[in-house]
């Protein structure tokens, strides 16, 4: 289970992150917003599921 949460969140939120910076680049509305819910999420769900994954296997 936390095995699939990470790889899924990693897998999100790297991905929203990666879209903000292109829509930074093309100054598209919503950008500010992608970028700061992907990184949020990294730090608020990625890196503390991938530390217990890391920790418990």
């Amino acid at each position: 289970m936390l095995k699939k949460l990470t790889y899924i969140s990693a897998a999100l939120f790297k991905s929203m992150t990666m879209l903000s910076v292109l829509f930074k680049m093309l100054h598209l509305q919503g950008a500010t917003f992608l970028l700061t819910g992907g990184l949020m999420g990294l730090a608020l769900i990625f890196i503390p599921a991938f530390t217990l994954h890391k920790y418990y296997s």
